[in-house]
């Protein structure tokens, strides 16, 4: 792994541009709406919108349009009036798939699946599925070739079920954890991570509003809530920036405002980039063009219903973020810290709060996932530490003692803009020298996002 001193690439370094939304202006808009379902389709290079909620008279629509700059209204057929739900692009078949909603009247609910081949909307008659409901969270897990959904509303409450959708039929996943019952909550893939990302949401039948953040990697749910997460909210929007490996969510309501903050969750934590966005701030159709590398989001409600389409683009700034639990020694909770991980530095890593005689094992990798096969976080019992994890994938190990309590290492990031977005994992298992070397506990996980 410190075969991540790769040969150096001197190009050209662009200035590092804070993060900002623009208004665009194209010459022909949908009218405005709410709460409908949007996806990016790599074959085109467009952003579909689908269904929501108009204002005037207030009704659903099955109105379908594309992105791409300019707004095409697009003719499709199959399509049946809907809001309240989701849609994802499956890019193993190049098909966009949503899921009941409120449909076909306004008021109704649907558990109907459907796939776009481009020109029409087919239902797929399917053995199973989850229940009629809305407001759920919906994504396509592309490392495992599923649909992956959550929670969402009957019309008297949410619930927490979790579901698959393998092309052909739905598959309920019941697991030992998860979220409580939510509805209008965020939910991704998060590619860098192999993991769903959930944050927030409410339930409305108690008036609950949830600020926590969960990882799903397709068998268990995890509660990953840093200590920089966000006040609770729902109606947000949610997608994940491919580009720089990291999570955007804009806006929400948190029960008597309509937010304006623009949040980005590195996989560790949740920063605020400082960023007003625009007022249509809650119910807004949003999905990410890797192309052009922005976020794309169009009508929802900021006191008004909105027909307005706004991009955001965020910077390229390195983050080191942690995550996973640490594992205390007899010294107390050994402390991870970094510096900030931009190429052409050299990222230095450091564990404190150790015993006198410690030393620390630093274990670098690619992946918080997976290493050869073996699912992370994998349980160190082998090493006489059972419940602690291991948490980055061991592509390098290295040994450094401890002086004043504290050992470090690090690691060169080379000047190669290539690198932007990547991600380096890291942790310190401890151990202690006297009177034989005995591992006595391990840091969390970090994360080094690396930037410009």
């Amino acid at each position: 792994m410190r075969a991540i001193h790769f040969t150096s690439l001197f190009v050209g370094l662009a200035a590092v541009l804070p993060a900002q939304w623009v208004q665009q202006t194209p010459t022909l808009s949908p009218p405005p709406r709410r709460s409908g379902a949007a996806t990016f389709d790599p074959v085109s290079n467009r952003v579909y919108i689908y269904g929501g909620m108009t204002a005037s008279p207030s009704q659903s629509t099955d109105e379908m349009w594309a992105y791409n700059g300019q707004w095409t209204q697009l003719t499709p057929t199959g399509a049946t009036p809907r809001w309240g739900h989701q849609m994802v692009t499956n890019t193993t078949t190049n098909r966009l798939i949503t899921f009941g909603g409120r449909s076909p009247l306004i008021t109704s609910l649907a558990n109907d699946t459907l796939e776009w081949s481009g020109s029409s909307w087919q239902t797929i008659a399917t053995a199973n599925a989850p229940s009629p409901r809305f407001l759920y969270g919906m994504v396509y897990d592309s490392a495992r070739d599923v649909v992956v959904l959550f929670g969402g509303r009957d019309g008297f409450a949410p619930n927490n079920e979790t579901w698959e959708f393998d092309g052909t039929d739905w598959t309920q996943v019941v697991t030992t954890d998860a979220p409580a019952p939510r509805e209008e909550m965020g939910m991704v893939y998060d590619k860098s991570l192999n993991r769903v990302v959930l944050f927030g949401g409410c339930d409305e039948s108690t008036q609950t509003i949830y600020g926590d953040t969960w990882w799903y990697n397709g068998f268990s749910w995890l509660d990953v809530s840093p200590a920089n997460s966000p006040s609770p909210r729902f109606r947000g929007s949610m997608v994940y920036d491919s580009n720089r490996s990291r999570t955007i969510y804009y806006g929400g309501f948190d029960g008597s405002s309509i937010l304006r903050e623009s949040l980005e969750y590195t996989g560790g934590d949740w920063v605020t980039t400082g960023t007003t966005g625009p007022a249509n701030a809650t119910e807004a159709f949003a999905a990410y063009t890797p192309v052009t590398q922005k976020m794309v989001t169009y009508g929802g409600f900021g006191g008004s219903f909105s027909s307005d389409t706004w991009q955001y683009t965020g910077n390229a700034n390195g983050v080191f973020s942690l995550f996973g639990a640490p594992c205390d020694t007899a010294a107390g909770t050994p402390v991870l810290t970094a510096t900030v991980p931009n190429i052409g530095t050299t990222l230095s890593v450091q564990a404190s709060n150790l015993g006198a005689n410690a030393g620390v094992i630093w274990v670098e990798g690619l992946s918080a996932n997976e290493y050869n096969g073996l699912p992370l976080p994998f349980d160190l019992g082998l090493i006489s530490l059972p419940g602690c994890g291991l948490l980055a994938s061991p592509e390098e190990v290295t040994l450094t003692l401890a002086t004043a309590g504290a050992a470090g290492t690090s690691i060169v990031l080379p000047f190669n803009l290539s690198l932007i977005g990547t991600s380096i994992y890291v942790q310190g298992l401890v151990f202690d020298l006297a009177p034989s070397l005995i591992f006595q506990g391990a840091t969390q996980g970090g994360r080094a996002l690396i930037g410009q």
